[in-house]
């Protein structure tokens, strides 16, 4: 009969450990000739983020060349009156709104945020139609009420004349 050998509780704790350690180190040998040759993902985030800063400081940047545009063309729609603006004024106006539309045009920007200042450019595009079209209802009214006030006084002149006809004949 052939005797089989045993090994205790702290030998067999002792292999465990070492077969342990064993597949540890050669994971980790495997994984560095294996993954050596590929590019670490954490080098294209620094990459990444510099880039979106030096976006961010471009639009920055434009935004405060821009702002006084926007100023100055809310300021030249807000101060038209009733009467219809001359073709050099409205000329002027239409052509600040289109330097609003366009000053991210030729701009190497990729922030979304510049396409609001086309939202603003279409903004003050409609407050300037509707400028135009309530001076000229204001003006057509007022020019109803010119003629209505001609046509009273035409109608009493009358009606004064064909009372006085009237009173005549008796």
């Amino acid at each position: 009969m052939e005797k089989h050998a045993s090994l205790s509780k702290r030998e067999k704790r002792y292999e465990f450990v070492y077969l342990l350690g064993l597949l540890v180190f050669t994971v980790i040998i495997l994984s560095v000739v294996i993954l050596r040759k590929f590019d670490s993902p954490f080098t294209d985030n620094l990459m990444l983020e510099t880039q979106m800063l030096e976006q961010k400081r471009k639009f920055s940047k434009q935004q405060a060349l821009v702002y006084p545009m926007l100023e100055t063309t809310y300021g030249k729609i807000s101060s038209l009156k009733r009467e219809t603006p001359q073709p050099f004024v409205q000329s002027d106006i239409k052509s600040s709104i289109n330097d609003v539309a366009n000053s991210f045009e030729n701009v190497d920007i990729f922030d979304m945020r510049k396409e609001g200042y086309l939202q603003v450019a279409e903004f003050y595009r409609m407050f300037y139609l509707d400028k135009i079209i309530i001076g000229k209802l204001e003006e057509d009214i007022e020019l109803f009420d010119k003629q209505f006030k001609e046509c009273s006084v035409g109608l009493e002149s009358m009606k004064q004349k064909q009372n006085a006809m009237l009173s005549g004949r008796n």
